[in-house]
């Protein structure tokens, strides 16, 4: 075991030092307030799978500690690559805050951070054989849990414009990004499209697998190696986005399409991980540099209590930059104020248990689910105003998802106030309708209110979807005039908010 005062004598450790350490992490952790409220927030809501693989990954995790804790050597020093680790983690969070509206990205930067700050304790040796591990804990947390809510949509968002560029570029123009995401989910039948995320989280752990059992280093060139496997998964990805896209959309064969869509997913991932293990060999084993200066031993200085002071000192500093100011939290518009005038005849619907706990995740978000009468046009609206991206989504995901056979020929509805889309489904028999609306905006494409939010321009607006009972056209007056009275009453709303 770790003999303290053995420690003590061979490295200073004192009640100094121990008060410099609890002043670093403390400052560390101030630093990461708002990455430590996301996962409270991610643990309290955790499903029980999850749950349970989270847990049985932190037993494995302190079985094995225990199990090798004679081997763990505690060595304190300012050794270069965990201090560069830790504070261009910290730099890199207050950067994405600043860049991009994507919580996971900075709470991977602190658990990854975290990992070097641990590196000013810890031997090099130790410190270097753990950090696979601590690559794969700060990817499995943020992104692994919670694709859905994570950067998955985002994923699946640049794909599909990736794919609608190529189409483009080969005198292809009829098909538009949003009809590749649609594509996904009539071809995969899942809740979520696949954003080729998953593989890319998959494939880094098996680069991470082949690294320890080959006992590569860890370095500049395992990197590019990993930037590399990076880019042969997204390319996989896009290419059997694209294919699948040809047959449905060009060559009209969408039973091939559902055959090929896993086989084409499973052959571009085992493409990807045979190149990228070949090129893992490009990177020299542990060991095998004898004589050559590694950086991740190098000591600037060693550890005491002034140090330390110094370092939280540095921490704190990063923590009083200003960074944006979000509006995730404020509430949405209130759909419950809604005032609607004849020929408008409204009736609320409960939402399903399912929609209710999806929606609860999401403070801030306003619902509002009813059947209606305009004159001789009735249906079922849905409306859903929200301060985050991740309570919206492209609605025609979610009618083909509880069943509706969405025509491929997806019309654009354009009125003075409103840009709309406007679907056929099941065959002609029944017709809907959907826009996006900001305080300042319309749109009918997913992509333009994601975007909107992300680069920080405009975060709250209101998913409005429509099923019509029947095949109503949308040019008639009707029509017309129900869209512009919901549109009408959704701008008082904001305007109001405003």
């Amino acid at each position: 075991m770790i003999d303290i005062p053995l420690l003590r004598r061979k490295t200073g450790l004192d009640r100094g030092l121990v008060v410099g350490s609890i002043s670093i992490g403390g400052s560390w952790l101030y630093l990461n307030r708002s990455a430590l409220d996301w996962l409270a927030i991610l643990i309290a809501d955790i499903s029980l799978f999850n749950g349970v693989i989270l847990a049985a990954g932190a037993l494995l995790l302190l079985s094995l500690g225990w199990r090798y804790r004679r081997s763990i050597e505690l060595a304190p020093g300012l050794y270069r690559i965990p201090l560069l680790l830790l504070f261009g983690c910290g730099l890199a969070a207050i950067s994405t805050q600043w860049l991009v509206s994507l919580v996971q990205l900075p709470v991977g930067l602190f658990l990854l951070g975290s990992y070097g700050l641990m590196g000013l304790w810890l031997a090099p040796a130790v410190w270097k054989r753990g950090l696979p591990v601590a690559v794969a804990i700060a990817c499995l947390l943020p992104f692994g849990v919670q694709f859905s809510t994570g950067v998955g949509t985002p994923a699946r968002i640049f794909t599909a414009q990736i794919v609608e560029w190529i189409l483009h570029s080969w005198q292809i123009s009829a098909i538009s990004a949003g009809d590749v995401i649609v594509l996904e989910t009539g071809v995969a039948y899942v809740d979520l499209p696949c954003s080729g995320l998953k593989s890319m989280w998959t494939g880094t752990l098996f680069l991470l697998a082949a690294t320890w059992l080959e006992g590569r280093q860890i370095g500049l060139r395992w990197v590019g190696v990993g930037l590399v496997n990076l880019g042969l998964l997204a390319i996989a990805n896009t290419g059997r986005v694209l294919i699948l896209t040809i047959l449905t959309h060009v060559l009209h064969q969408p039973a091939w399409a559902e055959i090929l869509h896993a086989p084409l997913g499973l052959i571009g991932f085992v493409m990807a991980s045979l190149l990228t293990w070949g090129l893992l060999r490009w990177v020299p084993k542990t060991g095998s540099l004898a004589g050559v200066e590694d950086p991740a031993e190098t000591t600037l200085m060693g550890l005491n209590w002034r140090s330390l002071l110094g370092l939280a000192g540095l921490l704190l500093a990063l923590a009083i930059v200003p960074l944006p100011q979000t509006d995730r939290l404020i509430a949405a518009v209130d759909l419950s104020k809604l005032e609607w005038v004849a020929p408008m005849q409204t009736q609320l619907v409960a939402l399903n248990r399912p929609e209710q706990k999806f929606f609860a995740n999401y403070p801030g978000v306003t619902t509002r689910k009813q059947q209606f009468q305009y004159g001789d046009l009735t249906g079922t609206s849905v409306l859903v105003a929200s301060p985050t991206w991740q309570a919206h989504h492209s609605p025609e995901v979610c009618l083909a998802s509880i069943g509706y056979k969405i025509a491929p020929e997806i019309q654009q509805l354009v009125t003075p106030e409103v840009t709309a889309r406007w679907l056929s489904l099941d065959n002609g028999k029944r017709s809907a309708v959907y826009w996006f609306q900001s305080a300042t905006s319309t749109t009918d494409n997913f992509n333009s209110r994601f975007w909107d939010e992300v680069f920080r321009r405009e975060s709250r607006w209101t998913m409005v979807s429509v099923v019509f009972d029947g095949a109503d056209s949308p040019a008639s007056a009707a029509v017309q005039g129900f869209i512009k009275q919901t549109h009408d009453q959704i701008d008082r709303l904001q305007q109001a908010k405003d």
